[in-house]
């Protein structure tokens, strides 16, 4: 077997069965310094079962404590036999002759005298290294560990008591007021065992034998408020009206779980996705939709928001559909919605385009009323192949300048070209062209016509 990089020692080697103990893993570098990174790693692999070379029943009470915070000392999240990870959290170097501390906590030793093998495998500086440690296991006294599984939970939640008790005739269990055999485990709510409920429940395991001798064990369960780990998405960009958003979420240790829609708080599951158009959480011109998520269970409900914000509204155009076509009008509107009325004014009938939205609303007129409008923009003929000449052609009114934008960039108008024009173009692919119309005080309105060309 090939030798390891770092010199390791694992203890205490002798414990005693049916206990509750801890473990030390002694890390010692040689005597030149060594470059480390995330992917040197070092893994451990406790015994877990019922045998006698088994080490603990399970993990899930085991706590592990690294060095400091330039390492990682965790359960290996992919499982399989090696169940513990160590390696440095970014680029170290580690000193000559550093010596380095890793520690478990809480280990439960199985109630089965023997041997136990913790294996060691290193994979450091490309090398690939194994090492393996003997802990004996002594045989039980009079002795009783337990546990809860979850430790935490929330208000209606329940949780797994287990417990092994060895040279004892029978175990009781306070506040349950249970008398049962020495090894086991029920379900139980802890928020419905103790009056008044309280936040934490302790649970008093005690094994007795016949003539009444005695070991207790004690678990204590917390009764934890909601926790909201995620909801999201958060920092999202600015979203187009129509545009869906997928809300996901996940929540711990709560009875309820609750989610702000269009009609009212909805039931939902503790983790889960919804696809959602926020704009059906938009009131009147406001620019950002708001989710709220609503947890409730011990103590008072917890909320998360998720905020969306919007493009603004725009009016694309809004224009007769030719010259002399004053019967009849087109719009279009982006991010928001538009509402045509015919209205009369002193210098005759005129139309108003209101379009509401995020950041609205925004107000455009057409015909009879004194404001800057571009009143007709077309092109002929409609559309051609790539390269052929399309004539665009306008009528503005109230206008002091006027631009022509394509392509990325600005075209000024001549002044006797104002108020109707032309333009030829030659585009080679579809092209969306905008007039700029300004007035004498500062007002911009915008008209875009999109030219389709063929292939």
């Amino acid at each position: 077997m090939a030798n390891t990089v770092f010199t390791y020692q694992f203890t205490p080697g002798a414990v005693q069965a049916n206990t509750r103990g801890g473990f030390n893993l002694q890390l010692t570098n040689g005597s030149s310094a060594i470059a480390l990174t995330p992917d040197d790693e070092i893994y451990l692999a406790l015994a877990v079962g019922d045998g006698g070379s088994d080490l603990t029943p399970n993990l899930s009470d085991i706590g592990s404590q690294p060095p400091n915070n330039d390492w990682r000392f965790s359960k290996n999240p992919s499982g399989g036999q090696y169940n513990f990870i160590i390696s440095p959290l970014d680029n170290i170097t580690l000193a000559a002759n550093a010596s380095l501390s890793f520690t478990l906590s809480s280990v439960i030793i199985n109630p089965q005298a023997g041997t136990s093998a913790v294996l060691l495998q290193e994979f450091v500086a490309g090398g690939d290294a194994g090492k393996s440690f003997p802990v004996s296991k002594s045989e039980a006294k009079l002795s009783i560990v337990a546990q809860a599984i979850p430790s935490k939970v929330g208000k209606t939640q329940a949780t797994t008591l287990k417990w092994s008790a060895t040279k004892a005739a029978y175990v009781t269990i306070a506040p349950l007021d249970l008398r049962v055999d020495t090894r086991g485990q029920i379900d139980t709510v802890p928020y419905l065992d103790v009056t008044p409920p309280a936040p934490q429940v302790s649970y008093t395991f005690t094994a007795w034998t016949q003539d009444q001798q005695f070991a207790t064990d004690i678990v204590v369960v917390t009764i934890s408020p909601p926790v909201i780990r995620d909801f999201g998405p958060q920092n999202l960009a600015p979203i187009n009206y129509d545009d869906s958003v997928t809300l996901a979420w996940a929540v711990d240790y709560a009875e309820t779980v609750m989610l702000v829609l269009p009609q009212g708080p909805v039931l939902q599951p503790p983790v889960a996705s919804l696809a959602v158009q926020p704009k059906t959480m938009l009131s009147g011109n406001s620019s950002t939709a708001t989710y709220t998520l609503r947890a409730t269970g011990t103590g008072n409900p917890v909320l998360a928001y998720v905020r969306i914000p919007f493009k603004p509204v725009a009016i694309d155009y809004f224009r007769y559909p030719g010259f002399g076509q004053t019967s009849s009008f087109q719009f279009h509107v982006t991010n928001g919605n538009g509402q045509v009325v015919l209205l009369q004014g002193d210098q005759g009938p005129y139309y108003r385009l209101t379009a509401s939205g995020p950041y609205g609303p925004l107000v455009q007129y057409l015909g009879n009323y004194p404001q800057v409008q571009v009143q007709v923009f077309i092109v002929t003929p409609a559309g051609g192949a790539p390269g052929a000449a399309l004539k665009l052609e306008w009528q503005v009114c109230l206008a002091s300048s006027l631009s022509l934008e394509f392509d990325g960039a600005s075209h000024a108008i001549a002044a006797g070209q104002i108020a109707k024009g032309s333009f030829t173009v030659t585009p080679q692919a579809s092209t969306l062209y905008t007039l700029s119309a300004t007035d004498t005080g500062g007002r911009v309105v915008t008209s875009s016509l999109l030219v389709t060309i063929a292939g």
